[in-house]
């Protein structure tokens, strides 16, 4: 069950989305033939790492602070792995899938050319709408800025599945 805590952080930091885009769109990025079927719980097994920037004060793939293509590391986030008990792709989807159930909105990233997307940032929450049966997907269109979300409250899943407190982007925000 997703916590109240989890979608006032959500909302606090995802803003109002410019607009909604009919999921068809997104074809060229996301398999959108499994539009409103929930797939097999093992669909997509593979171990979720945390590869994206973070903080302003840390590069994209710090080993200090992420997953720096050479050695394994942070996984999901303690909801994710609270809610699904799993550190993969497709538990991070179904934790996204819970998210927007609860009323929870996570604009996609896109960039817009001549009426084509051309750029996607957020597959994972497209893959999570069409899964839900959403055909129109919330988005930030041709913004500068970007969000990076990861949790609410201390602390990160290793790929072992053990509790490290030493991470805590809770704090992360808006910063590109």
């Amino acid at each position: 069950m997703v916590r109240q805590e989890e979608l006032e952080y959500i909302k606090r930091l995802f803003e109002e989305p410019d607009g909604y885009i009919h999921y068809k769109r997104f074809s060229e990025y996301v398999n959108i033939e499994g539009f409103n079927k929930i797939p097999p719980e093992d669909w997509w097994n593979e171990i979720c790492y945390l590869m994206r920037p973070v903080s302003k004060d840390f590069l994209p793939l710090s080993k200090e602070h992420g997953f720096d293509g050479r050695e394994h590391g942070v996984t999901v986030c303690r909801c994710v792995w609270e809610l699904t008990g799993k550190n993969t792709h497709e538990a991070l989807i179904t934790y996204q899938r819970e998210i927007i159930k609860a009323g929870g909105v996570m604009p996609v990233d896109v960039k817009i050319e001549e009426g084509k997307v051309t750029y996607l940032d957020g597959t994972h929450r497209v893959r999570a709408n069409i899964q839900l049966g959403n055909e129109m997907i919330p988005v930030y269109i041709n913004r500068e800025k970007e969000h990076w979300v990861t949790c609410w409250r201390k602390g990160m899943i290793l790929e072992d599945g053990t509790l490290d407190m030493s991470y805590d982007f809770s704090k992360e925000g808006v910063f590109f």
